[in-house]
């Protein structure tokens, strides 16, 4: 009985083997028509497994260095802005020298962390702190800005500062207190300043104020304006604005009038800058004559008085004496002599009628040019 039911079992699933077989053919063959039919896919695929264990190693690698990134970036107001406080107040004190004694800063407070303020306490406010960004107009923020960074190229030794439109929405008093500091204060000697700027007077009065021999080492570009051309326009060249300099440059031509034309405005800066000396030594209060109500003061009588109140201190400041000595040899010059009375008032073509004598005009040249030289001496000793 068990070999009879054995025997029948075999006989039964004999039909089932040979569909199983059938079948796993059939789907052996459809596999291998799909593996022949996305052949490039699979390709691509097969590829793709390395570049994304790449891609995941990447991925393990940034997850442990954002951190870093994010302590890094906290930390850096607190890196780069350390130690700065002091010396960017100060210069922004510089900057803003003509404001009321009582706007100018007792304290400077500098963010030490991501999203910090810059907080500052007022001379007229001792202990009381305002958020600089709040208070500050536009100018005097734009100060601040520039005496952060000043104060950290001072701060890392810089060899070369650029100052890119520097005096852009800042009033003419303080474009007057920036070129100071930048070239009377002295913190910037040794260094290479790259400086540009729309103010055509801002820069044509620093090269009055920083005398003829430093104004002639400038190097000096200009824009031009284009003329429906898509180029730059540059002059490499432009002429001098110094008038000391183009005293000079008319003289050696031996064009006499021009060279008065430039002295006299000469004159009148170096004057300035040489009562603008004096008054932070004395009191600077000169006596000035006027011939009459509205009459403008002469440059006669200004040289003769400083001549007179800077002689009284020449002994205690090297280059006053050479100053002296400069404003004496002009004042040699008869006060009379038509040179005189174009230094004095100018004189228009209609009103010429005689000729400037060569000797007296060089006179005059030369004793401009020696003042330049001994506020040179004074002024960057």
């Amino acid at each position: 009985m068990a070999y009879s039911s054995t025997s029948w079992r075999s006989n039964d699933c004999a039909p089932c083997g040979g569909a199983a077989d059938q079948d796993l053919a059939t789907a052996r063959q459809t596999v291998a028509q799909f593996d022949e039919a996305n052949r490039e896919l699979i390709e691509v695929v097969a590829a793709e497994v390395a570049v994304v264990a790449h891609h995941q190693r990447v991925k393990v690698a940034y997850d442990g260095f954002l951190p870093e990134i994010q302590a890094y970036l906290a930390a850096l107001p607190g890196v780069l802005l350390q130690g700065l406080g002091e010396q960017a107040r100060q210069l922004y004190n510089a900057f803003n020298r003509a404001d009321p004694p009582g706007d100018l800063l007792h304290a400077l407070w500098l963010p030490v962390a991501e999203n910090g303020k810059i907080e500052v306490e007022f001379a007229g406010e001792p202990g009381v702190r305002y958020d600089a960004l709040i208070v500050f107009s536009e100018g005097h923020i734009k100060c601040l800005g520039l005496a952060i960074l000043l104060a950290k190229n001072i701060a890392q030794g810089c060899p070369v500062v650029i100052f890119d439109d520097v005096v852009n929405a800042i009033d003419d008093d303080h474009r007057d207190g920036i070129w100071r500091t930048f070239f009377e204060d002295g913190l910037l000697d040794g260094k290479q300043v790259i400086l540009t700027s729309h103010a055509e007077e801002f820069l044509h009065r620093i090269q009055q104020e920083l005398g003829a021999r430093r104004a002639g080492a400038i190097k000096r570009y200009k824009f031009l304006p284009h003329q429906g051309e898509h180029e730059l326009r540059v002059d490499s060249d432009p002429p001098a604005k110094n008038y000391v300099l183009l005293a000079q440059q008319a003289l050696a031509a031996d064009e006499k009038r021009e060279a008065l034309r430039q002295a006299r405005p000469a004159l009148e800066s170096l004057t300035d800058r040489l009562w603008t000396w004096l008054g932070r030594r004395t009191d600077g209060r000169i006596d000035i004559k006027l011939s009459g109500p509205r009459a403008p003061w002469e440059l006669n009588n200004k040289c003769t008085k400083l001549r007179s109140a800077v002689e009284r201190i020449a002994a205690q400041h090297a280059g006053a004496p050479d100053a002296v000595g400069a404003l004496v040899r002009l004042l040699n010059v008869s006060g009379t002599s038509i040179e005189w009375g174009y230094l004095n008032s100018g004189v228009h073509d209609a009103q010429r009628d005689h000729e400037f004598d060569r000797a007296t005009v060089r006179t005059v040249v030369e004793a401009v040019t020696a003042l330049d030289a001994a506020l040179d001496t004074l002024q960057n000793r």
